[in-house]
C-alpha cells in the first residue's frame, strides 16, 4: 500500500468507525505549518468537512430543519455534501493536466463517487418520512425498489483501497435497510420464512457493523463510552418494531412451537408486545374479540369471505359473528383510510364493530356484543395506537423528529 494509500486508509477507517476527532486529528497531522496551498492540502481540507458531515449524518442531521444563514439559502446536510463535491470536482479538474497528480485526482473520483451514494440514501431517507407523512398506506415493494437500486448503482463505486473501510459501512447500512423492506413486505404477504430470514439478516449486519465501530469516550470520562449513533440506534428500532410485527402476524406459528409462558416471556422482551396489549384490551373493556386478519390476496384464488382468513385473534377462536365482520369490511373498505376507523353498531345482533385498515390488505377489528359509540375515545385511542405502531410511523417520523 503507498503512503498515500496508507494515510487515507486510516482516516476512512476512523470515519467509518465514528471516531471522528481522532480522523480530523489524523488529518491535522498532515498539514505542514506555513505550507503553500497546493492540490493536496485542498484536498486535504476538503476531507475535514467530511468527517463533520458524517458525524452529523450519522446523528441524523440529514432531514433536521436548520436555520438559513445570509450568504447560504441551503444549510441542508444535502447541501453539504453537494458543495464537498463541486470542491473534490475543482482538484480533479486542476490535476488534469499534470501526470504526478493523477494518484490524487483517483482519490478525488472515488470520493465523489462516495458522496453522491450518500446522497442517495438522504433522498432516501427523505422519501420514507414524505411517505409517512403523506397519510396513505406505504407500499413497502416501492421503497424496497429504491434501496435495491441504490445498491446496484454502487456495487462498482469508490472501490479504491483506501475506501474499503467506507464502502463496507455504506454496504451494512444499504444491507439493512434492504432485509428491513424486504421482511416488511413479506409480512404483508403473510410470508412466514421469508420473513423470518429477512429479520436475521438485518440482525447479522447490523451485528457486523456495530462490531466495526470504535466509539470516541466523552471527555469527562464519566461514561466508557459515547452512545450509539443515532441512526443505528434508528435502524435498531426499525429492527425491533419488524420483529414485534412479526411475532404477532405469526403468533399462533410460534406458539405451537412452545409453551404459553414461554411464549409469554420472549413477547415480553419485544420492544411492543402486541399480543399482551390486544389480550389486556379485550379483558379490561369487556370486547368479545380482537381481531387482525387479511383478505390473503397474494395468496388466495378464492372469492369471497373465505379469501379473509384470520391472522390472530383473541380470544382464539373465530367468532359467529365473522360473516359480518368481513360484510362490513367489504362495504366499508372506500372508508378505511390510515387515519380513519369506522365503528358501527348492528341492531340485528346487538354488537358494535370498530374496524380499521393496518395496510392495503389487512384488518383490525374489535368487537362487542353491546351498543358502543363511535365517540368513546377509549375505543379510537386503542385502535389508532396499536394500528400506528404496527405501521412502523412513530420511528419513520422520528427520521426527522429525532430529540438532540
Amino acid at each position: 500500500m503507498e503512503k498515500e494509500d496508507e494515510f487515507l486508509h486510516t482516516f476512512f477507517t476512523h470515519v467509518s468507525q465514528m471516531c471522528f476527532d481522532k480522523a480530523r486529528e489524523h488529518l491535522e497531522k498532515e498539514k505542514q505549518p506555513k505550507t503553500p496551498t497546493n492540490p493536496w492540502t485542498t484536498f486535504i481540507n476538503v476531507l475535514q468537512q467530511l468527517a463533520l458531515a458524517e458525524k452529523s449524518y450519522m446523528d441524523i442531521g440529514f432531514l433536521q430543519n436548520k436555520p438559513k444563514s445570509f450568504l447560504r439559502k441551503d444549510n441542508s446536510l444535502r447541501s453539504v455534501y453537494e458543495s464537498m463535491r463541486n470542491d473534490f470536482k475543482k482538484i480533479d479538474d486542476g490535476c488534469r493536466q499534470i501526470p504526478q497528480l493523477k494518484r490524487l485526482q483517483n482519490y478525488c473520483r472515488n470520493t465523489m463517487q462516495f458522496l453522491t451514494a450518500r446522497i442517495s440514501l438522504i433522498d432516501f431517507y427523505e422519501k420514507i418520512y414524505n411517505l409517512c407523512m403523506s397519510n396513505k398506506h406505504m407500499f413497502y415493494n416501492e421503497v424496497l425498489k429504491g434501496i435495491e437500486f441504490i445498491i446496484k448503482s454502487n456495487v462498482l463505486q469508490f472501490t479504491d483501497i483506501s475506501m474499503t473501510p467506507m464502502k463496507a459501512v455504506f454496504g451494512l447500512e444499504c444491507e439493512v435497510l434492504q432485509q428491513l423492506f424486504a421482511a416488511l413486505h413479506e409480512l404483508q404477504r403473510l410470508q412466514f420464512l421469508p420473513s423470518l430470514a429477512l429479520i436475521h439478516g438485518a440482525h447479522t449486519r447490523l451485528a457486523a457493523w456495530e462490531s466495526k465501530m470504535q466509539r470516541e469516550t466523552w471527555k469527562l470520562g464519566i461514561f466508557k463510552n459515547s452512545p450509539l449513533p443515532a441512526l443505528f440506534q434508528w435502524l435498531q428500532k426499525l429492527k425491533g418494531a419488524v420483529l414485534g410485527k412479526f411475532s404477532l402476524y405469526f403468533h399462533n406459528t410460534l406458539a405451537n412451537q412452545t409453551t404459553p409462558s414461554e411464549m409469554r416471556h420472549l413477547c415480553a422482551k419485544l420492544h411492543v408486545d402486541y399480543y399482551q396489549r390486544m389480550v389486556t384490551f379485550q379483558r379490561k373493556y369487556d370486547a368479545a374479540c380482537v381481531i387482525l386478519l387479511s383478505d390473503n390476496q397474494v395468496n388466495c384464488d378464492t372469492t369471497g369471505y373465505d379469501s379473509f382468513p384470520i391472522i390472530v385473534s383473541y380470544p382464539p377462536r373465530s367468532p359467529p359473528q365473522l360473516d359480518t365482520i368481513l360484510k362490513m369490511i367489504s362495504d366499508a373498505s372506500d372508508v378505511l383510510t390510515v387515519n380513519k376507523s369506522v365503528t358501527k353498531f348492528s341492531s340485528q345482533d346487538q354488537c358494535t364493530y370498530c374496524l380499521s385498515m393496518v395496510e392495503p390488505n389487512i384488518y383490525f377489528v374489535i368487537l362487542f356484543e353491546s351498543k358502543k359509540s363511535d365517540k368513546d375515545i377509549w375505543i379510537g385511542n386503542f385502535v389508532n395506537e396499536f394500528c400506528t405502531h404496527l405501521r412502523c410511523t412513530k420511528i419513520f417520523l422520528a427520521l426527522k423528529n429525532v430529540s438532540k
